[in-house]
C-alpha cells in the first residue's frame, strides 16, 4: 500500500489514498535484463556452472522468476523457530534448487554440474543484482512492501470494525518537550499543533525517575509500575541472574512482576512493537 500525496506546501497536512502497486512493463523487463546479466556473471566466476549465451540466459532468468514469485512466499509463510536464521538458510537451498530446476527446464541454456555449484551461483548473482540494483537506481520497494502488508493482515484475521472511541498511544524514546515544540511550531507536527491549538489536546511534560532507560520507562507507562528495574541490564543480586530488558524471557518475567491487572492496554487493547505487553 502506497502513499499518494498532492505535493502539499511545508506544514501542510497531507493528503493521502490507499493504492496497490502498478505493473511497470519497461521496468519488469529492465529487472529480466539484469536478473540475465547476474546469472551471466555468477556463471562466468563460479566452477561447475556456464550459461552458454545472453539469451539462455534470459531463459533461465524468466524460470526462476515464475518459481521465484511461487516458492519463496510459502517459506515465509512458515512459522519455524530461529525464523530469521532458519528462513534464511531455506532461502538459499530454494535458490539452489530453482537454479537446478532451470537447468533441467531449460534444455541446456543453463548448465550446473552440483548442489554447491548450484548455490555458489545463487549467492553471486544475488551480490551482482543487488550492486546492479543499487547502481542503476532500479530498486523498487513498493511491491516487497505490499506483499509482506497483505500477509500481515491475512494472519491478523478478520477485521473489527467498532465506533467505540479509542485511544492510540505512541512511543517515542527520548523525545524531549522543547524538541516536539519545535517540532509543532515548525510545521514538522501539524496534526498535533492543531489538536492543541484547538484546545481538544493538551501537552503535557513527563519527567522519568530512575532508570530512564526504555525498559523502566515502558513498565511505568504500560504497567503503572517501574519498581526494582535499576537499569536496561543488571545482575539480581539473590540469584546472580543476569536480566536484560531486550531479552524475551527476562522480558515476561518483568511483566509478570508488575502486572495487576489494571495495565494501559487491558480490556481489549493491543501492544506492537512494545517490550512490554500492558496487559493487553
Amino acid at each position: 500500500m502506497t502513499i499518494a500525496t498532492s505535493a502539499p506546501k511545508y506544514g501542510q497536512m497531507p493528503t493521502w489514498s490507499p493504492s496497490r502497486p502498478r505493473l511497470r512493463p519497461l521496468r519488469l523487463l529492465f529487472g529480466w535484463i539484469l536478473s540475465a546479466a547476474a546469472l551471466l556473471v555468477a556463471a562466468s566466476i563460479v566452477p561447475g556452472a556456464a550459461v552458454h549465451d545472453f539469451r539462455g540466459a534470459l531463459a533461465a532468468a524468466a524460470v526462476i522468476a515464475v518459481l521465484n514469485a511461487v516458492l519463496p512466499p510459502i517459506v515465509a509463510a512458515l512459522r519455524l523457530p530461529l525464523m530469521l536464521l532458519v528462513g534464511l538458510v531455506l532461502i538459499l537451498v530454494l535458490d539452489a534448487l530453482m537454479l537446478l530446476a532451470a537447468d533441467s527446464i531449460t534444455n541446456g541454456a543453463l548448465s550446473v554440474s552440483s548442489f554447491w555449484s548450484a548455490l555458489g551461483v545463487a549467492l553471486v548473482a544475488a551480490a551482482v543484482g543487488v550492486v546492479l540494483d543499487v547502481v542503476l537506481g532500479t530498486n523498487d520497494d513498493d511491491t516487497y512492501t505490499f506483499r509482506v502488508t497483505q500477509r500481515i493482515a491475512r494472519r491478523s484475521g478478520e477485521r473489527t470494525i467498532t465506533d467505540a472511541p479509542g485511544v492510540v498511544f505512541l512511543e517515542i524514546d527520548g523525545l524531549g518537550l522543547p524538541v516536539l515544540q519545535r517540532a509543532m511550531r515548525d510545521g514538522n507536527a501539524p496534526t498535533l499543533a492543531r489538536w492543541v491549538g484547538d484546545a481538544t489536546h493538551r501537552l503535557a511534560e513527563w519527567e522519568t525517575d530512575l532508570s530512564s532507560q526504555t525498559g523502566a520507562s515502558q513498565s511505568g507507562i504500560l504497567l503503572g509500575s517501574n519498581d526494582s528495574i535499576p537499569a536496561f541490564r543488571w545482575v539480581e543480586k539473590d540469584t546472580a541472574k543476569l536480566v536484560a530488558c531486550s531479552g524475551p524471557p527476562d522480558c515476561a518475567e518483568i511483566e509478570r512482576r508488575h502486572a495487576s491487572g489494571r495495565g494501559l492496554l487491558t480490556d481489549g487493547g493491543a501492544s506492537r512493537g512494545n517490550l512490554l505487553s500492558g496487559e493487553a
